[in-house]
Order: structure tokens, then sequence, then C-alpha cells
């Protein structure tokens, strides 16, 4: 009898020959683990591990997984209910049933921090044979699918900021247990406030070795790595790529470069603002560009430098979108405490030429190829997928409504413009109730995800901070 992937066409004939020659691969190489990932709704990396002689079943037929994992909060609670499948509507999660990953051979990886190791992820079906509505990378595929419907070609590239610090961690013990459990114990590697300075590059050499080294041998495209602002803090970049696969990169960047770190010594957070004295927020800037079905860039001006009109649409489907889509690009409590005026982040709904303070920066110039748009309300710890599909959605809107983008704004941070989203409660209940995002995202989808993201809030405000303590235990 034909397997899963057989009898529900999940590869094509390319794709087959990309399975054989990796089972080969296997074989030649002496692989003796296979890695199953997918990213959950939050874009936290999990799966199995297998012995690479399963590997082509695992193509044929997949592997089961609970589908409670596309149900948790950042705590790995389950915070939808499970044993009647009302949640989702889906009667295939009643009881916690479920879920099937089918790898994709595309992104098939030989780990360079794990000794005969390789590293597939997977798409997430039903086990009728229907893709998820819950997958978030389906989410992904479909917004570039209309792009692709329209006659276009969405192009991505990253421009991330991180934090690096030294791992000084004592022995785990049982005060460490909990949901979330205790962060790891860090030390600074500089001070800070050297922007680009050559000394402090100097001094992070060795970290910065082992992330141009790791993404290297993953076939991750990056092109910069520099000392920002903040202490600890260092600013990637990598060339663009088309459709998903700069949000693909991402995931795979985000887990591979946790794990070499750790092993080395050190600990790298794309948590926006840590709760460490002096620290600065870090951003994530999604630079973007179409083009036409023969690859050329949509976005370049004419000779007269005046915007295209598919780039004043997009410009225009991004600004109009903006405050249900800041859900998935600022996904945390913490991102929306980088939203402050004059600090190089947005604050307001506007775009610019090449100011740094508006949402969206246009580098759009005659002749220039890599004529793009930048947003840069987003936040590293965003799931990739929905953040890419965000800006699709959105964008194509734009381009197909007829929309036309605003003057320029002259100063970014004017009381006048509209106000992003200044919490996450706040944007929650924008993409809620928005019939667009519920339309282009799905209802199943938006239902469970927003469901997570409250329950996220809720847990949140049960907390008593250490502002709450300083504040009022002695006051009264």
């Amino acid at each position: 009898m034909a397997g899963f992937s057989t009898r529900h066409g999940i590869h094509d004939e390319a794709k087959q020959k990309r399975i054989a020659d990796i089972i080969k691969q296997v074989e030649t190489d002496g692989i003796r683990t296979v890695r199953l990932g997918f990213a959950d709704q939050h874009g936290v990396v999990r799966g199995k591990s297998f012995a690479a002689d399963q590997i082509g079943s695992l193509f044929e037929d997949g592997m089961t997984a609970p589908s409670s994992l596309l149900l948790k909060d950042l705590a790995h609670r389950t915070v939808l209910p499970v044993w009647n499948g009302e949640s989702t509507g889906l009667a295939g999660m009643a009881g916690i049933g479920d879920i099937l990953l089918i790898p994709d051979p595309d992104r098939f990886h030989i780990l360079p921090w794990m000794r005969d190791t390789a590293w597939l992820q997977a798409d997430i079906f039903h086990t009728d044979g229907n893709p998820s509505p819950l997958d978030t990378r389906g989410i992904a595929r479909r917004a570039n699918a209309g792009l692709v419907e329209a006659g276009l070609q969405f192009n991505a590239g990253l421009e991330i900021e991180a934090h690096v610090y030294r791992l000084t961690d004592r022995p785990l013990n049982t005060s460490d247990i909990g949901q979330p459990g205790t962060p790891p114990e860090v030390e600074i590697l500089n001070r800070g406030y050297q922007l680009l300075t050559e000394h402090y590059a100097d001094t992070l050499e060795p970290v910065m070795t082992l992330i141009h080294e790791t993404c290297a041998s993953l076939a991750i495209p990056i092109r910069s790595l520099e000392v920002e602002f903040g202490p600890s803090q260092i600013e990637f970049t990598c060339a663009a790529r088309p459709g998903i696969a700069a949000a693909d990169d991402m995931v795979l960047l985000r887990s591979a470069l946790r794990q070499t770190l750790a092993r080395h010594g050190y600990h790298i957070s794309f948590m926006c603002r840590p709760a460490i004295d002096g620290s600065f927020a870090s951003g994530w800037h999604l630079h973007q560009s179409v083009a036409d079905s023969g690859g050329t860039n949509l976005f370049t001006p004419a000779e007269d430098g005046a915007m295209t009109d598919t780039a004043s649409g997009w410009i225009a489907g991004l600004l109009h979108h903006a405050p249900s889509m800041s859900l998935f690009a600022v996904p945390t409590i913490t991102g929306y405490k980088r939203y402050r005026a004059h600090s190089l982040a947005p604050e307001r709904i506007s775009w610019s030429h090449d100011g740094r303070g508006a949402l969206i920066r246009a580098l759009c110039r005659h002749g220039d190829a890599a004529s793009r748009v930048e947003n840069r309300g987003g936040e590293p710890a965003a799931n990739p997928y929905l953040y890419l599909a965000s800006q699709m959605f959105a964008g194509l809107d734009g381009v197909t409504a007829g929309r036309e983008a605003p003057p320029a704004a002259a100063d970014a941070y004017d009381d006048a413009l509209p106000r992003l989203p200044s919490s996450l409660d706040e944007a929650l209940a924008l993409a809620r109730d928005d019939a667009f995002v519920r339309d282009r995202f799905g209802a199943t989808f938006m239902d469970c995800y927003a469901t997570i993201k409250q329950a996220e809030l809720t847990s949140f405000a049960a907390h008593v901070g250490d502002w709450e303590h300083r504040a009022y235990f002695a006051a009264f």
C-alpha cells in the first residue's frame, strides 16, 4: 500500500529526486541520526530524532506528534481545551489526537555542531491528509502563493539584532523547575555604547566567528555582522531570499545559534529587551521587495525618481494594516517596550525615504536593483512565518486595491500621525476583530492563536513584578 505522502501527492517529481539524493547522501556521509523539526505557533522549533536508516519511511509516512504542541504558550502549557476538540473545531485534535510531520526535502541540513547528525524541517498535516490550518509555515506559503498567482515574486532580507552573553550558570537544582523555569545566569561580553567600533568587534571575534561558520555550514546567506550600540548586542544581516526562504532561514538560524553558542559557553537571546541593566532593545528590520515574473524589481523608481505604483501600493498596504498586523511583527509583551519616540524605533504609523524613526523606510533609488522597503517595527522573537505572511498579505492588498502611499513623513514622531499599538493586549484586540486578518490567516488559526496570546497576557497580569514590589511593599 502506498504511503501517506504518495496517497496525498505531497512530493512532486522534483522533490522525489531530491529525496533520493538525500537518502544516498545520508548513507555516503555516515549520518546516524536525523532530527525532524517544525516551528510551533511562537516560532520555537520542536521535533523528534530518528535513526538514519528510517529516513526513507520518514519521507513517505512522516511521523506523528501530539496535536497539543500547536496549542501551547511560551511556558509550554497547553492553554486550550484538548479533550473534546471544541477549541479548534478540528475533530482530529480531540483528546490530543495526532498531527503528522512530513519532512520537506528542500530543508535538509547536516548539523555542524552535532556529530553524524542531519536535520529536516517538517510541514504539518492532519491524518486525513489535509494540511493543518495551525501550521504557521503553511500560512506563509499560502500568502506567497497569492503573490505568485498575481504574477509577483516576494523577496525578503533579514536584519536582526540580538544579545550574546557568557554563561555563568551553576548546576541546576529543584528551584529551577517551573513553567517558565529560571533563566540562565550570564555576564556581558562588552560594555556597550560603542557602535561599530573595531575594538569591540575584535573582543567579540570568537562569537562572530562561530556565527559566521555556523551560518555558512547551513547555507544561511549571512552578509554582515557588527557591533550594535547596547552592551553585548550584535546585529547581522542576510542576503535577500525569494518567497518564504528568509523565514525558513530565521527559524533555523535562531535554533542553530542557540545550540552552537551554548556549546562554547555563550547564550544568545532574541528577546527584544532583556531585564539586564543598561540593555538596549533589539529589533528585526524586515527588508522586502516585489519583482515581476521575469525577476525585474518593481520597487526600482524610474529615472525621474518617482515611486512606482507597485511600491506605492505596497507601502500603503503595510501602513493601512499596520495596527492589526502588529500582533505578528511584535508578539511578546516586552516587544512593545521598544516602541518609544526618538529611539530609532517606530512609535507612529508612517513612512520615510531614509528616516530610521519611521515604521516603513523606503530605500528605492533609480538604477538600484536592490530597491526595497524596510519594516522597522518587528522584534527578533517574532514567528518568522507569521511576520512574513503579514507583510505579504498587507502589501499585496495595497497593490491589488490600488492604494497609494500618503506623503512621506517629515517627522516620524509627529503627534498628528496615528499610533502603533502600545501593548500586546491592544495589538491582540485589533487583530482578533479585524475581518481582513481573519480571512487571510484563517478563522481557525486566529481563534487558537488569540487564545494562546490571551493566556500569555493573563499569566503576566497575575504576576507581581519587581516594579510593583518596589513601589508598594514599603509604601503601604
